[in-house]
């Protein structure tokens, strides 16, 4: 026989017995252990190993939400995340460390009862007032603050007890019926009567001007507690006893009610006892005691604080008990993998392995249905229960069970999800065994599919969901899901968006397909899986329970706990690729032990009709009420605990100014939330730094770095575990003083210096540029003189000798011949090359003035005018501008070479010459009436062998100008040059330009 065998058939004879148990319910119960307190609370403890403080006296917190308790060691507040033990209080030091009593009014501020030496201390609004023993306080420990309906302040301590009258105590001893020492408890109770207990008894007055007179029962009394119903309760040293003013008569004497050290009573009423190593709690008006034991150590002091959390300070550290927002069931037994369904009406079916399949509510059990084990449990639409384990599947309607025992095959392989047929008939999962049809009692197997996958010989459904079509969707490990509908077989996975995985649940919330694996939540959109992403990365890993609340919000239970998601939110992220949904987050901090099953029995989460949501772990059975949460309404105080610069810390002070030189600082904060500071969430800015609200989450840090001097405001707030935002802001103001390199004398300095070392290069290399352009004008104007020496030493001179030796000639030919004429007209035509060429020379050896174009052109044309038999005109538009010495020449001889050639070779009668000045441009325009330009000249730019066109392009160019020409047929030609005024008009230079200019001109 095999080991798995041998375990199957252990395991069956084990749940053979206990079904067999579950018919003796009484004897059952007899050995189950009493309710526990955890049902209720979620238990939290601090201890030495924590750096908590030990042998708590007393707890108290104060109006700004600080916990504070007076400990063996001395004084210590807390934020719920971390202990400070606390020396001085706002700034005021302690009488001594030895505390052993707190108080803390309502109106703000702590007193502090010491313990050796007596006194008492009030701390308040940056003010102390200490009150030593002998001045009116008696001596010893303080053991009680009390404060009296009239609002007067009572005191109790070793050696008696007093009250506070104005700004001193007044002792309250003999003269008022009480013993002289030995005071150890204050009360008021609701009628305004006061009770004391002293040493020997309990002593109580109805009129604060009455004496006091002894209380029922005598005796060494203690430990009184006000009950909600009036009346008064008091302890000798284990036994609680009702007080009364007055002995009854008849005094047979008094019996202990309850067995105890110390009675508290909570603000619900519900009544709290302490016993050695641990505690007991009653609900208001019941009588069965929940037990918790606290680990052997000494229970001394109790506290419930404004957000309803109780506080158990101990002989071992600090003990919280916090409301459980997930319920567990007030049963007596333990489950082992539960299954779970929901029953109609209301409640939850519920089996597991080794029990009995039961009905559940609220209360805990209503009903014990049949024995058995179970490994799945689904309700039918028409709301019958059917369950299953490794032998069989059996229905069960009203008092009616069928059973339906496994194929040979599936035989001993657990049942693994079940779900409607279109048909009528079951689908069924089984382990290993693959997918079967349960029809009209007979079995049919389906088909192994075809999943390309190695390894998958075990292809058996981990969820099964029929549509709203009524075709059956299955999801499989290794991420595959599968929709089978009339013999079609669709096959989902990766190309299809499916990316979870193992695939371990199935929901359909009306037409709608969810899908749940271990990694994370995917919809169906018809075509596609959509994958579900929440906040900051949330994936929703381990998802075995999905489901939908009548609010339309979405619930999702898996290993990481139960998290909400809202409607709108939902709708958001399905209408928006790639949002990320804001969740509610329900984990072991609010009750829930264990996580969501990853194999089976699943699914882990059902809505019952009556709108409870369940769920299930491996040994629990938790609930809550979507339609109802517990929320806590109170915003948390937050405030900035100090500034961290390297190893050195500054407290928060106004007017706080860090050293210089301080470029990176770390900011403690805190939050003053004390049900569930781990969900405290934080949001803070840096004026001056921060653009918009930073998102810490939970934590209770901020860091700087490169920081420059001045001034700085810090603001943080905070939100409870509710997402409650206090609107109060923590603020602190604090400064960073420059150092003299930093300072705005300093970088004026700077400033100036570079500007002067600026200026200076600009001098220097405006005098190098100066120096290279004189030089360059040098050489060009020896140039200059060198061409026109010699064209008059050479050509010139040439041309005179030969102009003598045709004359010669000329001499020595008839006058009247035909050879005369043409050497005088060549003559002729040699002395004007001869004057032009000495025209050239001069223009060579003098530059023309251009400092104005209009007169220059002016001159030029009538010059031209009177050698040739043309008309001319000068046009100037605009408002004439200054132009630089560059632009002037370029653009003078550019018109004048068209000049030149609109006299000599154009044949026109009219010739005009315009100048356009405008603001960002400006242009020269030739233009005549003559003969035009051969196109074919036109189309090459150039006569060949003439250099004009190509020197008027060339200048053009040097001035960033265009350059064009164009023929009007029979109506001459027109040239024109347009240039940017960036390019050609001259920038008047401005001051500083001017000065620094003024050497080199």
């Amino acid at each position: 026989m095999t080991t798995a065998r041998a375990y199957l058939l252990l395991h069956a004879a084990a749940a053979a017995l206990c079904g067999l148990l579950s018919f003796a319910p009484l004897a059952a119960l007899a050995q189950q252990p009493p309710a526990r307190l955890l049902e209720q609370f979620t238990h939290t403890s601090w201890g030495a190993l924590d750096s908590a403080p030990v042998d708590i006296l007393s707890i108290a917190q104060t109006s700004d939400g600080w916990l504070w308790l007076a400990a063996g060691t001395g004084l210590y507040r807390f934020d719920g995340k971390r202990y400070e033990r606390v020396d001085s209080v706002e700034g005021h030091a302690l009488l001594s460390s030895n505390v052993r009593t707190l108080y803390a009014p309502p109106e703000g501020g702590l007193w502090v009862g010491y313990r050796i030496g007596g006194g008492i201390s009030y701390f308040n609004r940056n003010q102390a007032r200490h009150f030593a023993a002998g001045q009116g306080l008696p001596s010893g420990a303080i053991t009680s603050i009390a404060r009296g309906p009239d609002g007067v302040l009572w005191v109790a301590a070793r050696d008696g007890l007093a009250r506070l009258d104005g700004e001193h105590f007044v002792a309250v001893g003999a003269d008022y019926g009480l013993p002289a020492r030995r005071a150890r408890q204050v009360l008021f109770d609701r009628s305004g009567r006061q009770w004391v207990a002293m040493q020997g008894g309990i002593f109580s007055r109805s009129d604060s001007r009455a004496p006091f007179a002894p209380a029922w029962p005598h005796g060494d009394l203690s430990g009184m507690a006000l009950a909600p119903d009036g009346n008064v309760w008091a302890s000798d040293l284990g036994s609680y006893y009702r007080l009364q003013p007055e002995a009854p008569t008849g005094d047979s004497g008094a019996r202990p009610a309850l067995q105890g050290s110390n009675m508290y009573f909570d603000r619900d009423g519900n009544q709290w006892i302490f016993r050695a190593g641990g505690l007991e709690r009653r609900n208001a008006g019941g009588s069965e005691a929940q037990r918790q034991d606290l680990g052997g150590s000494l229970p001394q002091s109790f506290f419930q604080d404004r957000e309803g959390n109780v506080w158990i300070g101990t002989s071992a550290g600090l003990n919280r008990f916090r409301h459980n927002r997930l319920l567990t069931l007030p049963l007596q037994m333990v489950f082992n993998h539960p299954a779970i369904a929901p029953v109609t009406g209301g409640g939850v079916w519920a089996g597991d392995r080794i029990g009995a399949l039961r009905v559940l509510g609220p209360e805990g059990e209503r009903r014990s249905v049949l024995s058995g084990h179970i490994s799945a449990l689904y309700r039918d639409p028409d709301g019958m229960l059917w369950a299953g384990n490794d032998e069989e599947v059996w229905s069960v309607e009203g008092g009616r069970v069928e059973r339906y025992p496994l194929p040979p095959e599936a035989q001993s392989y657990e049942v693994q999800a079940m779900s409607r047929a279109s048909d009528g008939g079951l689908w069924v999962s089984v382990v290993r065994a693959g997918l079967y049809l349960l029809k009209d009692g007979q079995w049919r197997r389906q088909p192994a599919l075809p999943l390309s996958t190695p390894g998958m010989g075990d292809q058996f459904p981990t969820a099964l969901e029929t549509g709203s079509d009524g075709a059956l969707w299955t999801g499989y490990i290794r991420n595959y899901i599968v929709r089978l509908a009339g013999g079609k077989v669709d096959i989902y996975t990766a190309e299809q968006g499916l990316d979870l995985g193992h695939v371990l649940t199935l929901h359909r919330s009306g037409t709608q397909l969810w899908a749940g694996g271990e990694r994370g939540v995917a919809w169906f959109d018809g075509q596609r899986f959509a994958t579900l992403h929440g906040l900051r990365g949330e994936i929703f890993r381990g998802v075995s329970g999905i489901t939908h609340s009548k609010q339309g919000d979405l619930w999702l239970f898996g290993t990481e706990g139960l998290s909400r998601i809202s409607a709108a939110q939902v709708a958001r992220a399905m209408s928006t690729p790639g949002y990320e949904v804001e969740y509610e987050r329900f984990d072991a901090h609010d009750g829930l032990l264990g996580a969501a099953s990853q194999l089976r029995p699943m699914p882990s989460l059902v809505m019952a009709d009556d709108g409870l949501l369940w769920m299930a772990t491996a040994n629990r059975i938790n609930w809550i009420n979507p339609a109802h949460i517990a929320r806590n309404p109170v915003p948390p105080a937050v405030l900035v605990q100090d500034i961290a610069v390297g190893e050195q810390r500054y407290s928060p002070l106004p007017g706080l100014t860090l050293p210089k030189s301080t470029s990176n600082l770390r900011i403690d904060y805190t939050a003053l939330s004390l049900s569930i500071p781990e969900r405290v969430r934080f949001r803070y800015r840096l004026d001056g730094v921060d653009s918009d609200w930073q998102d810490p989450g939970a934590r209770r840090q901020a860091f700087y770095t490169n920081l420059d001097p001045g001034q700085y405001r810090f603001r943080v707030m905070a939100a409870n575990e509710d997402g409650v935002w206090n609107p109060q802001e923590a603020q602190l103001a604090f400064s960073i003083p420059p150092t003299f390199v930093e300072t705005a004398w300093f970088k004026l300095v700077c400033a100036m210096a570079l500007a002067a070392l600026l200026g200076a290069a600009y001098r220097l290399r405006l005098r190098h540029v100066t120096r290279q352009l004189r030089t360059r004008l040098e050489d060009r104007a020896d140039e200059r003189e060198r061409i026109a020496r010699t064209l008059h030493d050479t050509f010139l001179q040439s041309v005179q000798g030969l102009m003598l030796r045709v004359q010669t000639l000329l001499k020595r030919l008839p006058p009247d011949g035909d050879a005369y004429q043409l050497v005088e007209k060549i003559l002729n035509q040699a002395d004007q090359v001869l004057a032009e060429g000495r025209n050239q020379v001069r223009g060579l050896r003098s530059v023309p003035h251009l400092d104005d174009l209009p007169h220059m052109f002016g001159e030029l044309g009538q010059h031209l005018r009177e050698e040739h038999a043309a008309d001319f005109a000068l046009i100037v538009t605009g408002q004439q501008a200054t132009l630089t010495e560059a632009a002037r020449e370029h653009l003078y001889h550019i018109g004048r070479e068209a000049l030149l050639n609109a006299f000599r070779h154009s044949g026109a009668c009219r010739i005009e010459l315009e100048l356009g000045y405008a603001a960002d441009h400006f242009t020269l325009v030739v233009r005549d009436d003559g003969r035009g330009i051969d196109e074919k000249v036109l189309a090459a730019g150039e006569l060949p062998g003439h250099w004009g066109l190509i020197g008027m392009r060339e200048r053009a160019m040097k001035i960033d100008a265009a350059l064009d020409l164009w023929c009007r047929p029979g109506m001459g030609t027109v040239a024109q040059v347009s240039a940017p005024g960036s390019a050609v008009y001259e920038r008047k230079p401005g001051t500083l330009r001017r000065w620094l200019m003024r050497e080199a001109a």
